[in-house]
């Protein structure tokens, strides 16, 4: 094939990544500023720079584009997260450093794109239907990483490993929606130290 044409056709996939990666990041900053009853598709393709065309041109309906930022957002998450404890897993004990990060994964901005579109899946049939496999799917990826990063933890812990996974995950996800109306910073480092306590505690007694 000559040259000239797969330089063409190589431009035109970076133009569609490119127009792609757009839609994403104007989409996942609409759920975050204006929640998602306002993120339509008027609202993202201003943010975006492009015409609805160019919007359904590469997702065929405004929930595609939301399932595509769901998926998205998780894997910056699960990046953001391996990075971050590889980066501090000498400096800090384990299952501190652990807390630590989900609490803050679940406080990030990021997320916040993650909680518009749960929260809006509850009264949203075709949109809870559509996010269902890939939220099972992000969950299943947490564990891995959960396991990966906490070896000695899990082969300790067996098959309650990812009950004690999910479990941490739930209250600091119900800790970060309650700061959108309340945030109490001494009650919040006050319930680390006794997750941290508590959990030290039955692990002496599993060991």
């Amino acid at each position: 094939m000559p040259a000239a044409k797969v330089a063409v056709r190589r431009t035109q996939a970076d133009r569609r990544q490119g127009s792609i990666r757009k839609l994403l990041d104007a989409a996942t900053d609409a759920l975050i500023e204006v929640g998602y009853a306002a993120t339509s598709v008027q609202e993202i393709c201003a943010r975006a720079g492009l015409s609805h065309g160019g919007l359904f041109r590469h997702f065929p309906s405004r929930e595609a584009l939301m399932v595509a930022v769901a998926e998205d957002v998780s894997r910056q998450m699960l990046e953001t997260y391996r990075r971050k404890f590889e980066l501090l897993r000498t400096r800090e004990e384990p299952l501190e450093l652990s807390m630590r990060l989900t609490r803050e994964a679940c406080r990030s901005r990021l997320n916040q794109a993650w909680y518009e579109l749960a929260m809006a899946a509850r009264t949203s049939t075709p949109l809870r239907k559509a996010l269902a496999p890939l939220a099972a799917s992000y969950y299943a990826a947490i564990g891995r990483l959960a396991r990966e990063l906490l070896p000695d933890l899990s082969a300790l812990l067996g098959d309650s490993f990812d009950v004690f996974v999910d479990t941490i995950i739930a209250v600091f996800d119900g800790e970060s929606v309650q700061r959108f109306v309340l945030k109490k910073p001494a009650v919040e480092d006050k319930r680390l130290e006794l997750l941290l306590s508590l959990t030290r505690l039955a692990l002496s007694g599993v060991r």
